[in-house]
This record gives C-alpha cells, structure tokens and sequence, in this order.
C-alpha cells in the first residue's frame, strides 16, 4: 500500500460489501426439457415448451422423428433454455462519517 494511505471506517465497509456482492454473482442456469408423442411435431414441441420453468428463455428447440415400426411415428422435441438469476438487492448507501471535535 502507498504511505498514508489506510482503508478505514466507510471506506473499509464499502470495500468489504463490493468484494461481498462480487462473490454472490452467480452464473446463468442452463437446462433441457425433452417430451414425446404419438400426435405430431407441433403437438410434442408445444408440450415440451410448457415445461419450461416461468421466467426462462428459450434457446433452441430440437425435435426428431423416430420410427417405431409398422409404419408408425414418434416424436421427440428437447427444448433449451437459459436462466438469470434476479439481481441482487443493493445495499442501502454508507452514510459518511462525521468528525467529533
């Protein structure tokens, strides 16, 4: 540290609390929902969006049609998607120290 130069009171609680909301930053959540049918495409695909959680956005819907034999079709649809977390509440500002003569 530069001479004279000493983090105390406002200045040492205002860095402490940035290093503490710097910790608590989280990453955005990633996941899957996957569904089949027998119906069709659009009826799987629709099914697969409703599970997707509230609030989540969606990133990339992949479906496919699986043969099952005899003729007959299943569907598959996984849909990807994203979550952030809320943003952190902030704190409330640090009043400045007042000098006592």
């Amino acid at each position: 540290m530069a001479p004279g130069f000493r983090l105390t009171g406002p200045l040492l609680t205002g860095a402490l609390l940035a290093g503490g909301l710097a910790l608590l930053a989280v990453p955005a959540r990633a996941g899957s929902v996957t569904a089949e049918s027998i119906f069709d495409r659009q009826a799987t695909r629709q099914q697969a969006k409703s599970q997707v959680p509230k609030g989540a956005t969606i990133t990339r819907t992949v479906c496919e049609d699986l043969e099952v034999g005899m003729d007959n079709t299943r569907y598959r649809c996984t849909v990807y998607y994203t979550m952030t977390p809320a943003p952190a509440a902030t704190p409330a500002p640090v009043a400045p120290a007042t000098s006592q003569p």
